[in-house]
This record gives structure tokens, sequence and C-alpha cells, in this order.
């Protein structure tokens, strides 16, 4: 059966306000992912933390303890240290984060991603890590002093065959 002309006009005119709107809210309303004058910094790298005990050699004794088919001369328990980080920005806290190592016996490596804002302009950004079980003290600190250009985005990784972080 035809439609009638005044059904096609009314089918156009819907058509059109919806691609009408579907243009209109995809380039307005303008959306920032920054204020105008912050930079971001972000922290993406995979490490693997110390572990949080020594492997230890098992006395005579002690193997004799167990049944046979686990008597292995060390023991070497797998859970890793908690990591640790801070960012400082200008020698004042922007930022700490603890990262707990993944897997069933916490002995995988742990994967870091966190983002922070900072002002624009010449800051002095440090990156400090600790990666074994102590209560204080860095394995690892980074420092940096350069100019952040509003909307700049900061990437902090960290190169495991060299042991250090590294700013781009």
């Amino acid at each position: 059966m035809p439609r009638s002309f005044q059904e096609f006009g009314i089918q156009l005119a819907a058509y059109t306000l919806f691609f009408v709107v579907i243009f209109f809210l995809s380039s307005a309303p303008a959306y920032h992912y920054l204020k105008p004058d912050q930079a971001e910094v972000k922290l993406a790298f995979k490490h693997t933390s110390q572990r949080e005990q020594e492997c230890h050699k098992r006395t005579d004794e002690e193997l004799l303890k167990l049944p046979p088919n686990m008597r292995k001369p060390q023991d070497c328990p797998r859970k890793r240290a908690s990591i640790y980080i801070e960012l400082l920005l200008d020698d004042h806290f922007l930022a700490t984060r603890t990262f707990i190592p993944p897997g069933l016996s916490k002995d995988m490596a742990t994967h870091i991603y966190a983002k922070f804002s900072l002002p624009a302009g010449r800051h002095k950004l440090t990156v400090r890590m600790r990666d074994r079980v102590r209560a204080e003290g860095f394995d690892y600190v980074e420092e940096v002093m350069r100019d952040w250009i509003p909307g700049q985005g900061i990437l902090i990784g960290f190169d495991e065959s060299k042991d250090n972080f590294v700013i781009n």
C-alpha cells in the first residue's frame, strides 16, 4: 500500500531532527579533558617487586619432617611485597599509591597505572618507589625539572633493564 505524502513528510522530518541532534551532540557542548592551565601525569608500567621473605635453606631435620615428594632443599615463599609510589611536585605531595601484587599467592608482576593532573609551568617532579618490605626509604628515585605545557601528557615508565624511571 503506498504511503501518503503526509506520512512521508513526517518520517523525513523525524529523520532530519534525529540527525540534527546527533550532529549537534557530536560537536557540542565542548569537552575539555583538563583545565586550561593543567598538564597530566600518567604512571604506566609493569614491575615485579621483591619477595616478602628471603629463601632459606632447610636443615636435615626439617627435610625429614616433610613428605618425600616435597623435600626441596630451599624454601622460597612466593608472596611479593607491595609497591609504594610517591609523586611530589616541587617537594609537595601530589599523590601516594600502594599497589598490591596480583595472583592467588600475590606473586605476579604488578601493572601500575594511575594518572594525576598538575599545574602547568616550570616544576620539579619527583617519583619515588619502594618495592621491598620496609617502612621507610625508597629503592628508586627520579627527579626532573621541566616546563610543563598546558594540556601536555607526561608519561612515567620504568625500565627494568636499567632499574630507573623513564619520564617522557
